[in-house]
């Protein structure tokens, strides 16, 4: 049923508290429960219907009712398998239909729940310990309190995260007191004065991670999905300047929403299409071309897809000359574009140690080993430090 992310990080589940099933998915429980109540009765003289199957179709009867009525994590508990034994003994292919609407409908998550992914997985990046004032530290706001102060004072506005400036503050609320009428009141809200601030600059930033089964295979896909949900709910959250960009490669590259990346099913796919991806980090850099732009690559492998020249994915095992040509050259175009890139490799085999010898001769390339625990503090700081 609904994608569940119950043993995230091994800590309390963000998602114990869900939001209510969606209206799609309820009629759809009704719909199935309805079926499910026709095959009780049909069954229920058959000598093949065992008291097994009594319990079983009693407990999908509870878990379907109580799903109609708000509780959408009723359905967590039921076996999948005797869901799909019992359905299939039913005549026709209503109880088939209706239970794919309901999965489709109440596959992925909310705005709010994706939100409290996110924010776990920012916690678990250990984005507190940076502090608030230190350089390329986290701030509110389309100015940033952190840059350079100017040396004048502001009337406090809807930006509560600028510092005070007390001194500013007294100043006023004396100005105001000598005024006949106004030595009543020592200190009003619109005597308050905060600090000046150079506007930070902001920043397109790509993040490309990588989608192969190799990631699954490794363990590794929960630490980059971990990863783009905090790097998400950061920029969200505390940097709403900066563009954030989420793609995912694998024999092909496609932009995706974190919600998508969270669904995604990590089924075999052969390709590292690093070329393609690349190649839409560029447009977005293009899109944002009076942003700073940044590049965060996570992966574990080197490349071994590429496009051709008619827009299909060529794959190649080993690596074919061509598609490291390719990507090199695109890489060499985002770095034209004066984007600071950075590779997170995730693995350490011959292969990727040579493609890595080969990119860290470019200028503006940085690469970074990682393992799975340490990956999200890794990708937070580095875009949290990028040069000014």
């Amino acid at each position: 049923m609904r994608f569940r992310y119950r043993a995230y990080m091994g800590g309390p589940d963000p998602l114990a508290d869900p939001d209510p099933p969606p209206e799609e998915a309820v009629a759809a429980a009704r719909e199935l429960l309805a079926l499910v109540a026709s095959g009780s009765a049909l069954w229920s003289g058959a000598a093949s219907f065992s008291e097994e199957d009594r319990l079983e179709l009693a407990a999908l009867a509870g878990a379907l009712s109580r799903y109609a009525d708000g509780d959408r994590g009723a359905l967590d508990e039921v076996d999948a398998v005797a869901v799909g034994r019992l359905l299939d003994r039913l005549p026709g292919r209503e109880a088939g239909r209706a239970l794919a609407r309901l999965d489709e409908a109440d596959h992925g998550l909310s705005p709010r729940e994706l939100r409290r992914l996110g924010e776990v997985a920012l916690r678990d990046a250990g984005l507190p310990r940076r502090g608030r004032g230190a350089r390329g530290g986290v701030h509110r706001g389309g100015t940033a309190p952190g840059g350079e102060p100017t040396g004048s004072s502001l009337p406090l506005g809807e930006d509560g995260d600028r510092p005070l400036d007390a001194v500013a503050t007294v100043r006023e609320a004396a100005l105001r007191r000598s005024r006949p009428g106004e030595r009543d009141v020592v200190l009003r809200a619109e005597d308050v004065r905060v600090v000046e601030a150079e506007p930070s600059e902001a920043a397109a930033v790509s993040l490309l991670v990588d989608l192969s089964h190799s990631m699954a295979a490794r363990s590794l896909h929960e630490a980059a999905t971990r990863t783009a949900l905090a790097l998400h709910a950061l920029v969200s959250t505390h940097r709403p300047q900066d563009r954030l960009h989420l793609v995912g490669f694998g024999e092909r590259a496609r932009e995706l929403s974190p919600g998508e990346l969270v669904a995604h099913d990590w089924h075999r796919v052969p390709g590292t299409n690093l070329h393609h991806a690349l190649r839409l980090a560029r447009a977005h850099l293009r899109r944002h071309g009076d942003l700073r732009p940044q590049v965060l690559v996570v992966t574990d492998g080197e490349p071994t897809a590429h496009l051709g020249e008619d827009g299909d994915a060529r794959f190649s095992w080993p690596p074919a000359p061509r598609t490291v040509e390719l990507t090199v050259a695109e890489l060499d175009a985002v770095l034209g574009a004066g984007a600071e890139v950075t590779f997170f490799l995730l693995a350490d085999d011959p292969r990727l140690r040579a493609f890595q010898a080969l990119v860290e001769r470019r200028r503006g390339v940085r690469v970074v080993h990682a393992g799975a625990d340490e990956l999200g503090a890794l990708v937070v700081d580095r875009y949290l430090d990028r040069p000014r």
